[in-house]
């Protein structure tokens, strides 16, 4: 007859094997936790964003949304390039980052001026703390060749929405005491792509503005010599007389805001060229700049049909034409999803979100 061991040595045993087991349970989660944690997350674009702020009030709505992906994590501000040599557009750019809480961005200017006049950039250096005067400003060629020579491979994004003359004469540079590279050679090694908005490839027979006010060939030089990929947003893509006005949100948020402030400024004191009287209202308003930073950022989703297997031809006029080729080395956007749809649900948001800090 076997003996029965006491109770006390069954109760012993068995807390015992749920130690075990739950010390396996744990270190099994432990591997998991690892695995997970060592995991690499997409990649974001890095971006620097050359702009022609000051003029048209979109520059200012598309360095507010490009903060506002920022703040989401859906991307990095590695600069921000003034495209005119207004004294007062560095300022404005530089109270901008700061009022997102990134005032120390890096902010180039072209050199040749400097300039002065009042526009909206000048009421937001006014207005809004920043310490950058263009006095202090670097060069947008030499901060190009810094940011560009300092970066891993294919890691920039750039994204311009105005004259191109910064990125020309990134082209142009020679080799010197930042980087033994040609600029050329810089972007084909350290930019992932181009997004650029300028010409028209649907509706031609207008030279459009970006490409006109860089100068005689500038554009030209630059859009049949880059050697990174370049997705185009024409003239119509944006344009509020096809649909993708938007922005009368931005009449609710406190007078303080910063876009209430500039948007504000701009139709209380509109440019000649825009043909618009005086108003304390904020109207619905073209967007162009703001969808290239959209779909440099997010991509074109439902939003936009990409064109590609072609390239841009240009004229004496700075007209250009689209012309279809098989491996052509551009990409230009049409319209996808409905302009005002877009405009209301997927652009006014970004312009009236607070920064996240």
């Amino acid at each position: 007859m076997k003996k029965s061991l006491p109770y006390f040595t069954y109760l012993l045993l068995a807390l015992f094997l749920c130690t075990c087991d739950s010390a396996q349970n744990i270190e099994g989660a432990d591997d998991a936790t690892d695995v997970d944690s060592t995991s690499e997350k997409p990649a974001v674009p890095r971006i620097i964003f050359d702009t022609d702020i000051g003029g048209d009030i979109d520059d200012l709505g598309a360095l507010y949304a490009l903060h506002v992906y920022a703040d989401s994590g859906l991307c990095e501000i590695a600069a921000v390039m003034s495209s005119w040599s207004m004294e007062h557009h560095v300022e404005g750019i530089d109270a901008i980052n700061t009022y997102f809480g990134r005032g120390d961005t890096p902010v180039g200017k072209y050199v040749d001026g400097p300039y002065s006049k009042e526009e909206y950039t000048w009421w937001l250096g006014e207005k809004f703390p920043r310490d950058l005067k263009y006095a202090s400003a670097p060069g947008a060629t030499p901060l190009y060749r810094e940011l560009l020579a300092a970066a891993a491979d294919t890691s920039l994004t750039i994204v311009v929405t105005g004259r191109v003359n910064n990125v020309y004469e990134l082209m142009e540079s020679p080799p010197d005491s930042i980087s033994p590279m040609s600029g050329m050679d810089l972007i084909a090694a350290k930019v992932k792509a181009f997004y650029i908005m300028g010409g028209n490839y649907v509706r031609t027979g207008k030279a459009e503005a970006n490409f006109k006010w860089s100068g005689p060939g500038v554009a030209k030089y630059v859009i049949e010599n880059c050697p990174r990929p370049i997705t185009l947003n024409g003239g119509i893509i944006g344009n509020r007389e096809d649909g993708y006005g938007t922005g009368t949100a931005i009449n609710d948020l406190p007078e303080d805001h910063l876009m209430r402030s500039g948007y504000g400024y701009f139709f209380q004191h509109p440019p000649e060229w825009s043909g618009l009287a005086p108003s304390d209202t904020i109207p619905e308003w073209s967007i162009w700049d703001i969808i290239t930073v959209q779909v440099a950022v997010t991509g074109t989703e439902d939003y936009f049909t990409v064109v590609d297997e072609g390239s841009v031809a240009f004229d004496d006029a700075e007209l250009t034409t689209w012309v279809a080729e098989p491996d052509g080395p551009h990409r230009f956007l049409k319209p996808k999803m409905n302009p005002k749809r877009y405009a209301d649900e997927v652009i006014q948001p970004l312009l009236v979100r607070n920064p996240k800090y």
